[in-house]
């Protein structure tokens, strides 16, 4: 970034100059969201907005854009000096830190509820049961909990008045029944009803259904990079996407960077003029094709041409829509979001982990790596770790492989929540789970991993006879420790076995006794 900006300061009117500072400053607004840096994102935000009205580029944006460097140069030190001690509001760290979210059941039925009251309270929640109707919504009222499980099993219209009470209050609320009849559920939904459960209630339904009310996960903008040499298109294109806080759009006129700009930029979605100046569009998009990595990025043409033939020459070899300018800016919106939207959601599938949601095996390898450089050029260290459920084929043979599900997931989703953001959660496979911890020395790993193992164990899993709880061991290695991601997986993999040659639901570190 510091070096971008040097190229600005020696040719302030040139827009590609501009245009890679930008790139730079967004890639760091990003890595401050990621790591929760706070400080930084707050920094960046009059320089970002500074950027986004510059429409010709000149000395005299320069100055004000420079008098900005030094506030955000020292938010990044104070940042790192704190030792990525910092969290960002909403972050799992930071919400263990807070009051649990509440959640009031409206059932005079206690057999449906007893087990949840004990043990909601390890998965982040305080249930409370109210039998009697006026005190239950007094509750709601003074309390304002996450969320109000309203009986239904004495029919809608005994209910009709509660949830008509909680509509007013703005609180959401779910349906509880004995049985999940078609007209009950037809009722519960026109009146507002976020779920259905049908009793007993399950731990995992009501968790699956609380968690993104609880914890709802902020969607980052979509990124989109447009490639056009015509300054008046750049300065149109960015005006007419100014309003949409859902697009962040990057900027780029010289078609021989595409490929160096797509490396770091990572666009969900390419604008891409079809007259350049000394090539066309087309030939751009064929050399990009030829890329692996790139070879499913939308690619959306811009241009004036109108014709059929070379619209469809143009979809033949790689393209994904055609716009014709000029084109209205909720036009261009619509079209750049549906096919943004689409590509992150196929993106998605191709690097999680289709059980938990976790990052795959594929990608946490990845993110291992890109980690691995990260801590090297910030000479900080890194600690990797293996988690393995303990006895998990005596869990599928003596509770069935469904149980053993709810099982993984209940660790993803534990492992999720008490993790920091900045670390890298991930399956590896079967009933083996990976941590990332940026940052960490071993003995400060073993700490944290230990502390998860421990709460992990007092949770109870429910199956058709009754309940159980399991445990977990774990290896961990370090960097530098460790020299390369080969040796280090190699290392928390034989620190995993070493803790369940020594009895299990324990953690080892390599390297260290114990």
């Amino acid at each position: 970034m510091v070096q971008a900006w040097a190229g600005v300061g020696e040719a302030p009117a040139e827009l590609e100059r501009w245009a890679s500072f930008m790139l730079h400053c967004d890639r760091l607004h990003g890595l401050a969201q990621e790591q929760g840096m706070a400080e930084v994102e707050l920094a960046l935000a009059p320089l970002l907005h500074l950027l986004g009205d510059i429409a010709e580029p000149a000395d005299a944006a320069y100055l004000p854009a420079n008098r900005l460097l030094p506030a955000i140069a020292e938010a990044v030190r104070t940042a790192y000096d704190g030792g990525g001690k910092r969290v960002r509001t909403g972050s799992p760290a930071q919400r263990a830190a807070t009051a649990s979210p509440g959640v009031l059941v409206l059932s005079g039925d206690e057999a449906a509820t007893e087990d949840l009251l004990l043990q909601m309270e390890h998965y982040g929640y305080r249930v409370q049961r109210e039998p009697d109707p006026q005190r239950g919504l007094a509750a709601a009222a003074a309390q304002r909990p996450l969320a109000v499980i309203v009986d239904l099993s004495q029919g809608f219209e005994r209910a009709a008045p509660i949830v008509a009470e909680l509509a007013r209050l703005g609180l959401p609320w779910c349906a509880l029944a004995r049985q999940g009849d078609y007209r009950l559920r037809l009722q519960a939904v026109r009146q507002g009803a976020l779920f259905f459960f049908v009793a007993p209630l399950s731990i995992d339904a009501l968790v699956e259904v609380l968690d993104p009310l609880a914890y709802p996960q902020q969607e980052p903008p979509y990124r989109v990079l447009l490639l056009d040499d015509s300054r008046t298109v750049l300065a149109s294109v960015r005006q007419a996407l100014r309003p949409y806080p859902q697009l962040h759009l990057g900027v780029l006129s010289r078609p021989e960077r595409v490929l160096d700009v797509l490396n770091y930029y990572w666009p969900d979605v390419l604008l891409l003029d079809y007259h350049l100046r000394d090539c066309t569009g087309l030939e751009v998009a064929r050399i990009i094709r030829q890329h692996k990595a790139f070879e499913s990025i939308p690619i959306i043409y811009l241009t004036s041409e109108s014709r059929e033939a070379m619209q469809q020459e143009a979809m033949r070899y790689g393209g994904d829509d055609f716009l014709v300018k000029p084109v209205g800016a909720e036009q261009l919106f619509h079209t750049v979001l549906h096919r943004a939207r689409r590509y992150r959601g196929l993106r998605k599938l191709m690097v999680e982990d289709s059980l938990t949601g976790l990052y795959n095996h594929v990608k946490t390898k990845s993110l291992l790596q890109q980690s691995l450089a990260q801590a090297e050029r910030q000479k900080v260290p890194l600690s990797y770790a293996i988690l393995d459920i303990d006895h998990f084929k005596r869990v599928n043979d003596d509770y069935g492989h469904a149980t053993g599900d709810k099982v993984i997931k209940a660790l993803a989703r534990y492992l999720r929540q008490h993790l920091r953001d900045a670390d890298i959660v991930g399956r590896y496979g079967g009933e083996e789970f990976v941590v990332v911890l940026q940052n960490c020395q071993p003995e400060q790993a073993r700490r944290r991993i230990d502390s998860l193992r421990e709460g992990f164990g007092r949770l109870y899993h429910a199956y058709e006879d009754g309940i159980f709880s399991t445990t977990f061991s774990a290896g961990i290695a370090h960097y530098p420790g460790c020299a390369g991601m080969t040796e280090l997986m190699a290392a928390a993999d034989a620190a995993l076995y070493a803790a369940k040659r020594a009895g299990r639901n324990q953690v080892r570190v390599a390297g260290m006794a114990g």
